[in-house]
């Protein structure tokens, strides 16, 4: 099966809601978006037309995270997909459309600060289609104990979307 790459986002490349966010911040000259443990945040990419180069095929996520502190237990990020076509009555206005959550969780390294990367299948993708307006929403489900128990802040440095062929 082929990886093919169709946006990337950088730390920067979220939008952070003015509640239940996580941090930002830099270590090492990386920025990161801090999710902390026992706690819901998310954030959200920047809205963008999806690449022509999109050909419906299966849609993923992969996040590429380091631990603060935690070298044991997991963590578990959700993303959702929200997009719009040209003519959709969604009024971007007056609030957002997204599909259902697609999650995955994943056991992090056993030294805290190594690169992990976690990919999410976005199965409930809004019926996406190239030219559609995209946006991407990244959770860390910090108090799910059963799929989310590591401590400390997840610190995201990337998220890739890309299609699977």
């Amino acid at each position: 099966m082929a990886h093919v790459t169709l946006l990337q986002y950088d730390a920067d490349g979220f939008q952070l809601p003015s509640s239940g966010s996580p941090g930002r911040d830099i270590v090492q000259n990386r920025p990161f978006l801090g999710y902390p443990a026992g706690a819901e945040s998310v954030a959200y990419t920047k809205p963008i037309s999806m690449p022509g180069s999109y050909a419906g095929g299966t849609l993923k996520a992969s996040i590429g995270y380091i631990m603060a502190s935690a070298t044991s237990g997991k963590v578990n990020f959700e993303t959702a997909v929200e997009a719009v076509t040209d003519g959709d009555t969604t009024d971007l206005d007056a609030g957002t459309s997204f599909d259902t959550m697609n999650d995955a969780s994943v056991t992090v390294p056993g030294t805290a600060g190594h690169l992990d990367v976690i990919t999410v299948t976005l199965a409930n993708k809004d019926s996406v289609a190239a030219g559609d307006l995209v946006t991407f929403s990244l959770k860390r489900d910090g108090d799910d104990g059963t799929d989310d128990g590591a401590s400390g802040d997840a610190r995201v440095l990337w998220m890739e979307v890309w299609e699977e062929t």
